[in-house]
């Protein structure tokens, strides 16, 4: 959701309601503009500071003013400050004096939006709308709020009309592009975000979502064009590394994912982004199979009593229920006994590859005395799916 220090661009800085000798005073209107500037070009706490300390002498002087337009101002400024029950009186003293204002229902919607009220936040941007359809960020946050009540179609047509309006607006052409690419409307959503990127090409978001878009479609060339600006643009962003992992892997180009996976290894070993160490993996591949859909789990270390590297998930296309699962494994039983045998050295490690369904039968494929390729462990996997692999041993679980 659009921040409050965003979605509006038009505001001006705090000056003190002190004049310097020979300085006429300043009016009401004038320090509030002062005061929304400063919220919205400097820090929060640095202009809420500034409004508390003159916030008495201003209030007083917008009473006495008795000017819905000024009373507006002060809605703002409390708005930007995120004293909401102060702004929404002030917004509504404004509406009181002037009931055409349509910038204070948009205020209050906007009060509304932020506080989930999401009815109370449609009705004061419609009003907006009634007063004033000229304005496309209007219509830009009543999309947004047709979205959270999840009225896609609603939401569609408020961004249309907020294009109608502006053509150049980027939070309308990416946030319709996003409804467009969830509706599997492909070509309307690329559209989108390329105009959103017209306007911001270093938007990290509308590249990355443009990049997905792309792959989705399995236009792997599109997707790493873009999953490699997301990269240049943020050099920690290990998804978008993991999609250049997924997109090079889908093209057969082995050395470009090797570089991308390398590259999220040092992320990694950096401890840079704690969501991915928090992880411990991230999804090196997913692809479209005859059986369903796969997604393939790399596991950056082994840790725990059965530890694996690679975990290769096949899913049902249309309910997304997990079918079958391949592991490449190093349990710590099974490499001490190995030891113990002279089967490996001290500082070596056993692996096997398993088959599991959902029901909980097991298969074991392989064993292995080091790591195995990836390649090698793929290809038992995209047997295993395919009832091709030889099984060494099982567990059946009948179904109940």
């Amino acid at each position: 959701m659009t921040s409050r220090y965003a979605c509006m661009a038009l505001l001006s800085l705090f000056a003190m309601n002190i004049s310097s000798a020979g300085e006429p005073e300043r009016t009401p209107n004038q320090q509030l503009q002062d005061v929304i500037e400063l919220f919205t070009k400097h820090s929060q706490a640095d202009a809420l500071s500034q409004l508390q300390l003159g916030e008495n002498s201003i209030v007083d002087a917008v009473r006495a003013s008795n000017n819905a337009a000024d009373y507006l101002l002060l809605g703002r400024a409390y708005f930007y400050a995120e004293m909401d029950a102060k702004a929404i009186t002030a917004l509504e003293t404004a509406l009181t004096l002037d009931p055409s204002l349509a910038r204070a229902h948009f205020f209050i919607g906007l009060i509304h939006m932020y506080s989930a009220d999401t009815a109370g936040a449609e009705q004061s941007m419609r009003r907006a709308i009634a007063i004033d359809n000229q304005d496309p960020d209007y219509f830009v946050e009543l999309g947004h709020i047709l979205t959270d009540k999840n009225d896609s179609d609603g939401a569609v047509k408020a961004y249309q009309y907020a294009l109608a309006l502006d053509e150049t607006s980027f939070r309308a052409n990416y946030n319709l592009a996003t409804i467009l690419a969830g509706q599997s409307d492909t070509a309307g959503a690329e559209r989108h975000y390329l105009a959103a990127l017209k306007q911001k090409p270093a938007s990290i978001d509308a590249n990355y979502n443009l990049g997905q878009l792309y792959q989705t479609a399995e236009q792997h060339s599109l997707a790493i064009t873009q999953f490699e600006k997301v990269v240049a643009l943020n050099p920690t962003d290990w998804q978008a590394m993991a999609k250049l992992v997924q997109e090079n892997e889908a093209l057969g180009q082995t050395e470009a994912r090797d570089a991308a996976i390398t590259q999220i290894y040092k992320v990694w070993n950096s401890k840079q982004r704690k969501d991915l160490n928090d992880q411990g993996f991230y999804v090196r591949e997913q692809r479209r199979l005859k059986q369903g859909k796969l997604f393939v789990l790399e596991f950056f270390e082994l840790q725990g009593e059965r530890a694996r590297k690679y975990v290769f998930k096949l899913q049902d296309e249309k309910t997304s229920l997990p079918k079958f699962e391949v592991s490449l494994g190093s349990y710590e039983a099974t490499t001490k006994y190995a030891r113990l045998k002279g089967s490996i050295k001290p500082n070596e490690r056993v692996f096997h590859a398993d088959g599991y369904t959902p029901n909980g039968s097991h298969f074991t494929y392989a064993f292995f005395y080091s790591q195995p390729p990836y390649e090698t462990v793929r290809d038992i996997a995209l047997k295993a799916f395919a009832d091709q692999q030889k099984i060494i041993s099982s567990t059946i679980v009948p179904d109940k």
